[in-house]
């Protein structure tokens, strides 16, 4: 009896725990581009590492999808991201003409997200996943990468900026309504599938003080109050919160705010946004007493593609080139070989 308890643990540790590291590491799995797929290089600054590194286009590729999507998205949506990061990535790559990182001078691209595009390497993904989630998610990934390497979206045969964000909330936007510059590719777009993303909602909530700090305003003023005391009266100054503290100046039609006015100061719904770190500029408020609400929908700036509208529409059954001219109008799926090597 014991001799088959101490078979049967040592089989289950087998399967287990052994052998898919045999499978991955034994073998040394490793997502490696194909060399005709690889691309041009590319200089990116590895802000985690502080160094500069120089790699194959479709290896920064990988590496952004990796760290920009969720590998457990449909095969379609994860094309429709490789070729958007590629994109990106090309419309600012020197060799191209393009302007570089203004942050990193030398690099292409960085890999702040805030800045440009959330990038990890293979080592650091093997990190985050078990051995089967990297086996089945890295070779997935790679496959989405490979099969549309070279592709870019053009707008009159040149790169475009190919914004995206996580979820819209039922719209995307117009650029103009977010960063003031109209672009005609970055149209606002509603559809059937944006309904199927999920809403993010968030409440956040700030007192009054908090508010006054992070955005350098007064939330409150001064204010006379005269009452009866012994039959004369008495003025009593005191500072309260104002009886409209927060006011909505103007909305894109998605419902996202352009303008506020928090106290004596206006803000853009962007810059708001990121000063209070809110996940989406598709805002409502509460004021309660002491305390300040707001309540978010959708996730990201709301301009060009919606991840989970991608996904959305990958589950329904449409392309990656389906799902990239939808959220950037007007342009067409093309490959950047043509495209002039600056010399």
């Amino acid at each position: 009896m014991d001799r088959a308890v101490i078979f049967s643990v040592g089989f289950c540790i087998l399967v287990v725990l052994v052998v898919p590291s045999v499978l991955v590491r034994g073998c040394d799995f490793k997502i490696e581009p194909r060399e005709q797929a690889a691309g041009p290089g590319i200089k990116v600054f590895v802000v985690a590492t502080g160094k500069m590194v120089e790699m194959p286009l479709d290896e920064y590729v990988r590496g952004v999808v990796a760290a920009e999507m969720p590998a457990s998205f449909g095969t379609e949506a994860l094309k429709a991201q490789a070729v958007a990061a590629r994109t990106f990535a090309v419309k600012r790559m020197r060799q191209f003409g393009g302007p570089g990182c203004a942050a990193h001078p030398g690099a292409d691209v960085c890999t702040d997200h805030l800045h440009c595009q959330a990038w990890i390497s293979d080592d650091e993904l093997r990190k985050r996943l078990s051995y089967l989630e990297y086996y089945a998610y890295a070779r997935k990934i790679a496959s989405a990468v490979e099969s549309t390497s070279g592709k870019i979206v053009t707008y009159q045969g040149k790169p475009i900026e190919a914004y995206y964000h996580a979820a819209s909330g039922g719209s995307t936007d117009n650029s103009e309504d977010v960063w003031r510059e109209a672009v005609p590719y970055l149209r606002a777009v509603s559809t059937e599938f944006e309904a199927r993303e999920p809403s993010f909602q968030q409440r956040v909530e700030f007192t009054i003080d908090e508010l006054e700090k992070k955005l350098g305003v007064k939330l409150r003023q001064r204010k006379v109050r005269t009452y009866k005391v012994a039959g004369k009266d008495v003025q009593v100054v005191a500072e309260e919160r104002m009886d409209r503290p927060i006011e909505v100046l103007s909305a894109s039609r998605a419902g996202r705010v352009k303008d506020i006015r928090i106290g004596d100061k206006i803000f853009s719904g962007y810059s708001l946004r990121e000063i209070l770190g809110l996940r989406s500029t598709k805002l409502t408020y509460q004021v309660v007493g002491d305390k300040v609400y707001f309540i978010t929908t959708g996730y990201g700036h709301g301009v060009g593609m919606s991840q989970y509208g991608a996904q959305a529409m990958a589950q329904a059954g449409k392309t990656y080139v389906d799902i990239l001219k939808h959220y950037y109008k007007g342009t067409e799926v093309t490959s950047f070989a043509g495209l002039a090597p600056r010399q």
